[in-house]
């Protein structure tokens, strides 16, 4: 079982794109099915994971297309989900799950969106009409030898820990007014997680309001992944909240409306701060 907190794992989990080439082990194999099945999906979603290996039977090659982006990689988790409302919110959040459960048992993982082959991993997983398969991610040991590709994104990224300041996400009543991390009171820290969610090319699209306990969040625009981002994000507050012992559950409801925002869910606490 990972012996880290929410909070550490958060901490410490960065993308990985260079891996040893080891199959992952039967314990390690084994745990992370075993917890995926005592999983369920937020928002009422239709969720279902899969973890496939690299190699066949006879241990040929399963031709599994990353672009370059993913080296040495013997294993990866799928993700897939019927459309629905709140679809990729809640199976984005379910993924994070995973990935982080992964981080502590000390695997790699690295979030995949546009830069696989949706054929190729395609043939992994026999999906039905209403499912989509949008989301992949290698899991295993990372190599201590990082390749030009993964030298040269980090580089782009600066830094993949850069974040936007705490005030730029989060807000007191209404986007005009910055919320600080001392009014944010016991969310303060569970905000700060969600100011670590990784997001596509870094775009933090989310935006958080509070009102006494009541937490709204939107997406700032709208582009590919933007709600599979939201959902990451909705995974460190939820998870955050729930180990540190703060009540309250997630809830659609008539929110405020905000300029160049959309109003995606609510979290509602049973305490006022």
């Amino acid at each position: 079982m990972c012996a880290m907190s929410i909070i550490e794992t958060i901490q410490q989990r960065r993308s990985v794109r260079s891996y040893t080439g080891e199959a992952l082990s039967s314990e390690h194999a084994g745990l992370i099915v075993n917890y995926i099945a005592g999983l369920q999906a937020p928002f009422g979603a239709k969720v279902r994971i899969r973890l496939i290996h690299a190699l066949s039977g006879d241990s040929k090659p399963v031709k599994l297309g990353t672009y370059g982006w993913i080296g040495g990689a013997g294993d990866y988790l799928l993700l897939v989900y019927k459309k629905g409302t709140l679809a990729e919110e809640g199976a984005a959040y379910l993924f994070e799950q995973v990935l982080l459960y992964c981080t502590g048992l000390g695997l790699g993982t690295c979030w995949l969106g546009g830069s696989f082959s949706r054929k190729d991993f395609g043939r992994q997983v026999e999906l039905e009409p209403d499912e989509r398969l949008k989301i992949v991610s290698p899991v295993g040991y990372a190599s201590e030898r990082k390749r030009f590709v993964e030298t040269w994104i980090v580089g782009a990224e600066k830094n993949h820990r850069s974040r936007k300041p705490f005030g730029a996400n989060f807000f007191h009543g209404n986007f005009s007014t910055p919320l600080t991390e001392e009014a944010a009171g016991i969310y303060a820290l569970p905000l700060e997680m969600v100011r670590l969610a990784p997001s596509a090319n870094n775009k933090q699209s989310w935006r958080v309001t509070l009102e006494g306990a009541v937490l709204h969040f939107y997406q700032t625009f709208s582009y590919g992944f933007s709600a599979i981002d939201l959902g990451i994000a909705l995974c460190h507050f939820g998870e955050t909240c729930r180990e540190t012992g703060i009540a309250g559950h997630f809830e659609v409801m008539d929110a405020p409306r905000e300029k160049d925002a959309v109003y995606t869910v609510s979290w509602i606490g049973k305490k006022r701060i």
